[in-house]
Order: C-alpha cells, then sequence, then structure tokens
C-alpha cells in the first residue's frame, strides 16, 4: 500500500493552502516518464482526472496519483524532511 506520512501529508496540505490552488486542479506526484525534471519525481500542480487515486487529509485532498503508477507504489513511502539538504520530499520504494 503507498503511504504518505504525517509530515509529508501537512506538507502538502500546506502548500495547497499556500498557492490558493484552483478547484479541480491538485497536487500530483508525477513520476517518469511523465515527471521530465531532476531526480525520480516531483510534485505537480495537475488537473484531477476521472481515474486518479487521492490522498487526502481531514477531507481535503492533498495528492493525486495516477492508478496506472499505483502497483509499482505499492510499498512506497513518501516523507517530507528536514536534514542537511535542506527540506524536501523523499519517495523511498522498496
Amino acid at each position: 500500500m503507498f503511504t504518505v506520512t504525517n509530515n509529508a501529508k501537512e506538507e502538502l496540505k500546506r502548500i495547497i493552502e499556500s498557492r490558493k490552488i484552483e478547484v479541480g486542479r491538485c497536487l500530483r506526484l508525477a513520476v517518469q516518464p511523465t515527471w521530465p525534471g531532476p531526480g525520480d519525481f516531483g510534485i505537480v500542480v495537475d488537473d484531477e482526472k476521472a481515474d486518479d487515486h487521492a490522498v487526502t487529509l481531514r477531507g481535503t485532498k492533498i495528492l493525486l496519483l495516477e492508478m496506472q503508477f499505483i502497483p509499482q507504489l505499492d510499498k512506497a513511502i513518501l516523507d517530507f524532511k528536514t536534514d542537511l539538504e535542506g527540506d524536501r520530499f523523499t519517495l523511498d520504494v522498496y
């Protein structure tokens, strides 16, 4: 089961609230090849699609994932950490 830690959920909610994202749009976990940026994944603002899996926090959608990626991320953990590299999201895939 794809896991989003409480730290990551709180940070995603903070981002959504601070950016005032329009209705029908949300943050999305984008992985390659959809994610063209540095690293293996990114979090982008995108339109919600009918077949998306939504992660919620207290009734608010905070993150979307394409259903096709759920099997690949079955044992993955999305976290938000503060360390020597600064504040960042991490995605551990097992």
